[in-house]
Formats: C-alpha cells, sequence, structure tokens
C-alpha cells in the first residue's frame, strides 16, 4: 500500500512538471502574427516605437518583413503587441476582438460571438488597440511631408496613385482611390458645363526596392462633350486670328464645324521617389509624355486667303506635351515642386489674365488668351497644414492650389 502511495505521488508530481515545461513553453512561444502578405499595416513594438509599412514576408521563424519609407525592417513576433479593433458599423452595431486578418475587402477578427469578417464598405470607424492602449495615444506625431506621394505636379499627373479608400477634392476636381494601383479622378468645372469626364489612372509597371520606389502608370481622360474650338486654338499664334475685328475664338468658330465632341488625351508617366541621403524626408523624380485626339486632326492652315502659322504641320496638330519635374521635402510641412515642360499648345498668361480668363469662362482656362509658348518651366511649394489640407503657391495658371484628402480607414 506505501508502495502504491509513493508512486502515485510521484506519478502527480511528475505531471505536475510537465504540465509546468509546457505551461512556459506556451507563455514563451510568440503570438501568431495576424498579417497577410501585401497589407499595409501600423505595427507597434514592446518598446515603445511604431512602424508603418506594406508586409512582404513572413518568415518561417514568423518574423515580419516591412516595407517602409526607410527601408526595409525585420520585426521578431515576441516584439509586436498584440492589435486589437473596435468597429461601428454604419447600421449601429459594435464589434470589438483581436485582428485576424485584414485586405482591400475586409476586416476579420475573434470577437466574443466568433470569427466575423466585416465588409470596409459596411463600416463607419475603427478604433485601432495596440497591447491595450488606443492607437492615438501612441502616435500624436504621425504624420510627415515625405509620406506623401504627390498625384500631380500642377498641371501634369505623377505615376502615384492615391492610397485606397481615399478621397480627394480640390475647386475644380475630385478622385477616388480604389487600389494602391489604380483611381478616377473627374474635372469638376467641365461636368457642370456639360462635359462629363473621367480620367483612369493605372500603374503598370511598380518597382520597390528598400524605401525607393518607381512606377509607370497610364493615364486616360475622356471627355463626352467637349469644347472642341478651345482645343484648336491653343495651336494658332492669336494676332493671326483678328481678322476683321473678330476675336480670335470667333474666327475659330468660323473655321472649324463642331463645337462640342467626345475627346481623349492620354499620359504615359514615370515617376521615382526615393529618401534624402540625410534621412529626412524624400525626393521624387517625374517625367512623361501626353497626347491628344488633335493628334489625327488635320488643321485648317488657310482661312480668307491669311496663311496661318503655329504648333502644326499641313497634316496634324502638334498636340504633345513632354515634362520632367521634381519634388522635395524641404521641411516636415513644406515640399518644393518645380517642372520643365515642351508643349507647342502652351500660352503663356499674366496673373491678371488668369484671373480674368477663370471668372469669365466659368472657372475654365480660355486657351485663346496669352501669347504661345512653347518652352517653360513652374515652380513652387506645397503646405501641410494638417493630415487632410494641402495648401500650393506656384507661378504659372492657377497659381493657387488647394485640396483635402479623406482617408476612408
Amino acid at each position: 500500500m506505501k508502495k502504491i502511495f509513493l508512486i502515485f505521488c510521484f506519478f502527480v508530481l511528475f505531471s505536475n512538471y510537465l504540465l509546468s515545461e509546457e505551461n512556459e513553453n506556451m507563455e514563451n512561444e510568440p503570438a501568431i502574427i495576424r498579417a497577410k502578405l501585401g497589407q499595409h499595416r501600423t505595427i507597434h513594438t514592446n518598446d515603445g516605437n511604431f512602424f508603418r509599412g506594406k508586409v512582404i514576408e513572413i518568415t518561417d521563424e514568423g518574423n515580419l518583413v516591412l516595407q517602409t519609407e526607410v527601408g526595409i525592417l525585420t520585426i521578431p513576433p515576441e516584439d509586436i503587441l498584440e492589435e486589437t479593433v473596435k468597429i461601428f458599423r454604419k447600421d449601429g452595431t459594435v464589434f470589438k476582438g483581436k485582428l485576424i486578418g485584414e485586405d482591400d475587402l475586409n476586416v476579420t477578427i475573434e470577437s466574443k460571438y466568433g470569427i466575423v469578417s466585416i465588409n470596409k464598405g459596411e463600416i463607419e470607424k475603427i478604433d485601432r488597440y495596440f497591447g491595450g492602449k488606443l492607437e492615438k495615444l501612441l502616435q500624436k506625431k504621425i504624420f510627415f511631408t515625405a509620406e506623401e506621394q504627390n498625384t500631380e505636379i500642377f498641371k501634369d499627373p505623377t505615376a502615384f496613385v492615391l492610397p485606397p479608400y481615399t478621397f480627394f477634392i480640390t475647386g475644380f476636381s475630385m478622385g477616388y482611390g480604389f487600389t494602391d494601383k489604380f483611381q478616377i479622378f473627374t474635372r469638376i468645372t467641365n461636368n457642370f458645363n456639360e462635359d462629363l469626364n473621367l480620367i483612369f489612372r493605372r500603374v503598370l509597371l511598380q518597382k520597390i526596392r528598400g524605401a525607393r520606389i518607381s512606377n509607370l502608370s497610364l493615364d486616360l481622360h475622356i471627355f463626352s462633350n467637349h469644347d472642341m474650338y478651345k482645343e484648336y486654338i491653343k495651336y494658332y499664334e492669336n494676332d493671326q486670328l483678328e481678322i476683321d475685328d473678330s476675336s480670335g475664338l470667333d474666327t475659330i468658330k468660323k473655321m472649324y464645324d463642331r463645337k462640342r465632341d467626345f475627346y481623349w488625351k492620354g499620359t504615359l508617366v514615370y515617376s521615382l521617389r526615393k529618401p534624402l541621403k540625410s534621412g529626412r524626408g524624400n525626393w521624387g523624380f517625374h517625367t512623361g509624355i501626353t497626347f491628344d485626339k488633335l493628334l489625327f486632326i488635320k488643321p485648317v492652315t488657310e482661312y480668307e486667303g491669311e496663311t496661318f502659322d503655329g504648333g502644326f504641320s499641313d497634316s496634324q496638330f502638334h498636340s504633345y506635351r513632354a515634362f520632367i519635374g521634381m519634388d522635395y521635402d524641404l521641411t516636415r510641412k513644406i515640399k518644393f515642386i518645380s517642372v520643365l515642360y515642351y508643349d507647342p499648345g502652351n500660352h503663356y498668361l499674366t496673373f491678371g489674365e488668369s484671373f480674368a480668363s477663370y471668372l469669365k469662362n466659368s472657372f475654365i482656362p480660355d486657351y485663346s488668351e496669352g501669347e504661345r509658348k512653347e518652352f517653360d518651366f513652374d515652380f513652387g511649394i506645397t503646405y501641410a497644414a494638417n493630415d487632410n489640407l494641402r495648401i500650393g503657391f506656384h507661378f504659372q495658371s492657377p497659381y493657387i492650389t488647394l485640396y483635402w484628402k479623406f482617408f476612408d480607414y
């Protein structure tokens, strides 16, 4: 009996030892990383740091590899704070739980009701917690101008697109980022003047090497009911068109039959963005070429005995624009932008001429005014007032730019 009792005691003690070892191993086991390849995530670590970037690899050891603005970072799983979320749906329901996965369409969490997958279109707001602390408390100063990827340099597009689910609006246009490689824009003023239009931008090629990003994209801008007279007149010498005391635009209307027509133009552009050697911000390089429908239209070169000069040949308009531009982070909130371009349809306007033209033509440029100038350049700055508002100043029409970005998620 005594032997049986001793064996039983030994068995209990040995079992407790095995269980304690198993528990200790479980406690030391790193948490499963709740991430998927291609996601853009903010990772908080237990030493108080946080990193924003794209998940490009999850190693066999569980390390999370992020593509960030400062380079490629490898973060061990034991350093990552667990992310939980509180999701407010548009119908008033609220879900809380551990984040399991997130992609362009859905957020998946482990709630007390089970695994829940919520479509992002149904979400009003998301509060994110890392290690039990609300993200806003850990990220008081997350904004930095270097994170801004310019989608345009004044009149010319870049090869970068708006982040997914981002709404963009200015006084003259608005757009939306659908994915990290596709966006749609429209010119508001043209729409109000019965000229419905859409601008589609698609990233064709993308290369990421550390913090260096390069894109090749295609812009396609289509107009349903465009005022073609304003396109034709850009390529003529304005003083030659003033026949019999008629204005240049009146002469163009007599020379061409169609006032409104379907119109398109496309831009192929390459952009490069890389960090400055000082580590303070980034700089970007952009170059592209724009061409449009007029390239395939024969111009009128003679009218009432007058032979015209301008940006055209006997068979076609020289309707293309080649440009090279750059942007440079001067400070945390100020970005310098410049562009040099060749455009046979470009006209130079003074500030007074530009302002009067916008008022007279319902905020749509009247290209009949100003001297035709094929080579020109422009430069200025953009100021980031806050996370959403940007204000720009430059020295060519329209001189002042103002736009807002609204991030849905």
